[in-house]
């Protein structure tokens, strides 16, 4: 079928969106999961999956391709008279498959699809029949779908209204068994709760959000009497997720809700402690701290539990001792500890010295394997209180703190909150001086680059008292690719005048990728490195690749991430697009005050049709710029987008992106042109011989300079002259003229000048601008030095 685009929006950014070409793309799996040494029809379903496309998966398992005759699912019936939107796989899992989760993604000539995640588990498994068709509602207690324990579901929560899934089963007077929904570890949007009813309807007990779980539910119940019982699942808040599975464990197994050490350094073995959860007695397990990963998965051997989540550091890290009393903290090691007993507070003391800058970090909030809703506070040698902080959301604590005059030493004080404490309430404490840092990640999880086009990636920056310019460099590129961007402005240059969360905001940059016409299929794991030059020097950090993400709807909702895979950015070529953008200015350089046109040019294919409907909008955080719509061309295909910037624009370099947003097959995409780097500089450059002048009193001194305009700068005359100057000296302003490059600054010293040396500046404006609206342009002034020396003309 030949794809029919057309051109629906476009504009110019300066940061935008991942790529949404016409390539494989995963939107279900189904079944979500199955008991290893099974075999079973597992259907991946989405778009553009063609007969060539393959299954990339580190899945312990075997997949065979299966003829396609007709998806049982009744809600991919209508998409199955689709082509190319299920292909049906026999799976075969080996029998010794560890449990847990494994990514699957679809490789094919068009592309990458996404990752969705595949869990393997040790229970007998059943697909909820509602599921595969509607008409087997089990929405209502009545029709509660009957099951046989031990088992795991394979649900979904469907429809417009709150579903609510419900299931029969028979327990045994004393049996103990455990209810566990996995969801929104393995992707799902879903935030699960779990009830369990009696066969009157009296409800027995409940969950959601279970220790060690996050947002996902888990329950154990002694069932008093043999019976029927019911379990019912749903969705927390009752909101419609397009992720919206869930895995229910139904059965006798062990499990940890938490664990002690919550970490420990890279390739340096340790032994933890699981414990909690059903557990009668802790379990030693020995995690995997060879990994390149932050953290690494540790379980209860046997039990089909997902595992809990292991820090892994390139610190030194120690333990708190059991022997009580103060601990010293040492800079940037980090201290594994536990409030063991209710309303106990550790105590650590931190060598520190007058105007210091500290960080305390508390971490294992994050980690969800701690209970500790933690308090930090930071007292001086008198108990006076420096900084107190609390962690907040599943996100870990850094209270900065600067050491007051006289301080030689502060406490460190860390509590529970509430007040509580107990095996579980564990966390990692480093204390480490507050140096300039920031942490990068790439929001962009997979990239698809047409032949002969370009794709976009999305980079987060997490500002960690740093708060100045920050390049990128994509590494490991093919040949036959090209890359631009990677510019993070400094806060100043943004302008914002907030000052909640100094130093501890967000940035966003963009980096494009641009394909040769020719280029064969291909694929490639990018690297993106951040570089930030500080007083201290050179800051290098790499980027952390998301694995995967899935969107959560609702207010104030965090997406899913899944940095545990590993993944920093997949990339592939895929085919040439019927319609391409392009722009012929590389690098923009435009001075304060003064405005650019950027032109595009729409490239399109024989089959294109429809009309450009221009639009503009700025995603940069740069201050003082606008991007506006300039005059039409002769040519639709052709247009203008105009750089404005005034003389309170900041001197800055920064990204900006062509965008399109185009139909093809009656799908909305987006293309781009390369990204245009963009430099805000001075109108103008103000040069001297020398920035150092000497003058005896009773003597003169003549010092040439230059000036360098740029070709964008209308201004006329421009003025130079020496500020600051001391008592008895005097140097004339110099009007340099619109048609003139060089002057001469001369200063005369009056016989009773003092000697000495003496700051100066030499300052410039440009009082005619070119404008229609005057005013005055003035650029940073240069700092010099005047020396009167003590000698004066007539002695000599």
């Amino acid at each position: 079928m030949t794809r029919q685009p057309k051109v629906l929006a476009l504009g110019l950014l300066a940061a935008g969106c991942a790529l949404q070409a016409a390539v494989p793309t995963l939107k279900e799996l189904s079944p979500r999961g199955a008991q290893r040494g099974k075999t079973i029809t597992l259907y991946l379903r989405g778009e553009n999956l063609t007969q060539a496309a393959r299954v990339q998966s580190t899945l312990p398992g075997v997949f065979s391709r299966l003829t396609l005759t007709k998806d049982p699912s009744a809600e991919s019936n209508l998409a199955s008279m689709a082509p190319n939107s299920s292909l049906p796989f026999l799976l075969t899992l080996k029998s010794d498959a560890p449990t847990g989760l494994y990514p699957i993604r679809v490789v094919s000539p068009d592309g990458i699809s996404n990752v969705l995640l595949f869990s393997v588990g040790d229970l007998p498994e059943v697909d909820e029949a509602e599921s595969k068709n509607p008409k087997l509602s089990n929405d209502q207690a009545k029709d509660a779908q009957r099951v046989s324990v031990p088992v795991t579901i394979n649900g979904t929560l469907d429809g417009p209204a709150a579903d609510i899934d419900n299931y029969t089963f028979t327990a045994k007077a004393g049996q103990k068994l455990v209810f566990e929904v996995e969801a929104r570890r393995a992707g799902s949007a879903v935030d699960p709760a779990i009830e369990i009813y009696d066969a009157t309807g009296h409800e027995l007990i409940k969950n959601e959000d279970a220790p060690g779980l996050g947002v996902d539910a888990r329950l154990t119940y002694t069932f008093a009497k043999a019976g029927d019982y019911r379990v019912a699942v749903h969705d927390s808040k009752f909101s419609q997720q397009s992720q919206n599975f869930y895995r229910l464990h139904i059965g006798r197994y062990d499990y940890a809700d938490a664990m002690f050490p919550l970490g420990w350094r890279r390739g340096e073995p340790v032994e933890a402690s699981l414990f909690g959860g059903n557990l009668e007695q802790p379990v030693k397990v020995t995690p995997d701290v060879s990994a390149k990963s932050a953290a690494v998965g540790v379980r209860v051997p046997g039990s089909p539990s997902l595992p809990l989540q292991f820090a892994i550091s390139d610190s030194p890290e120690v333990l708190v001792p059991e022997s009580g009393g103060p601990m010293a903290l040492v800079e940037g090691t980090i201290v594994n500890g536990r409030i063991a007993k209710p309303a106990e507070v550790d105590k650590f003391t931190l060598a520190v010295t007058p105007g210091q800058s500290w960080v305390i970090d508390l971490g294992g909030a994050s980690l969800g394997t701690t209970r500790l809703d933690a308090l930090v506070t930071v007292n001086d040698e008198k108990g006076k209180k420096i900084a107190v902080g609390d962690d907040t959301d599943g996100f870990d604590l850094a209270l900065p703190f600067t050491v007051p005059k006289d301080v030689h030493q502060v406490t460190v004080l860390v509590e529970d909150l509430l007040k509580r404490g107990g095996p579980a309430y564990s966390y990692r404490l480093k204390a480490a001086q507050a140096h300039p840092d920031f942490t990068v990640d790439i929001a962009t999880p997979f990239l698809n680059v047409p032949a002969g086009g370009t794709a976009a990636i999305n980079v987060d920056i997490q500002r960690r008292g740093y708060d100045g310019e920050i390049t990128l460099e994509l590494q490991g590129l093919p040949p036959g690719f090209t890359w631009a961007g990677g510019h993070v402005v400094s806060e100043a240059a943004e302008q914002s005048f907030n000052n909640e969360n100094a130093g501890r905001r967000r940035a966003r940059s963009v980096i494009t990728v641009t394909a040769d016409p020719d280029l064969k299929p291909v694929a490639a794991e990018l690297t993106i490195v951040a570089e930030a030059v500080t007083k201290e020097g050179v800051l290098r950090r790499t980027a952390r690749g998301a694995g995967m993400v899935t969107q959560v709807r609702g207010n104030n909702q965090k997406a899913f991430t899944a940095p545990w895979l590993d993944m920093q950015l997949p990339m592939a070529v895929t085919a040439a697009l019927p319609v391409n953008l392009a722009s012929p200015v590389p690098l923009v350089r435009i001075a304060q005050g003064f405005e650019f046109p950027i032109e595009y040019q729409v490239k399109r294919g024989a089959a294109m049709k429809g009309d450009v409907k221009p639009y503009q909008r700025i995603n940069a955080a740069v201050g003082n710029l606008r991007i506006l719509k300039g005059p039409p061309g002769k040519n639709a295909d052709n247009g203008v987008f105009l750089l404005n910037t005034n003389f309170a624009s900041p001197v800055s370099v920064f990204d900006a992106t062509v965008q399109a947003d185009v139909e093809i097959d009656g799908k909305t995409e987006t293309i781009y042109s390369p990204t245009i780097v963009v430099q805000i500089v001075p109108g103008y450059e103000v040069q001297l011989q020398q920035n150092n002048m000497e003058v005896t009193p009773g003597g003169k001194v003549t010092v040439s300079g230059k000036v360098r305009r740029e070709p964008t700068f209308e201004g006329g005359a421009i003025r130079v002259q020496v500020e600051d100057l001391p008592d008895g000296v005097k140097c004339p302003m110099v009007e340099v003229a619109a048609d003139q490059t060089e002057f001469t600054l001369a200063c005369e010293a009056a016989a009773g000048a003092k000697p000495g040396a003496f700051p100066v500046r030499i300052s410039s404006t440009a009082p005619d601008t070119g404008r229609k609206n005057k005013a005055d342009y003035k650029i940073a002034d240069l700092d010099g030095k005047l020396v009167v020396t003590g000698a004066t003309r007539a002695s000599q």
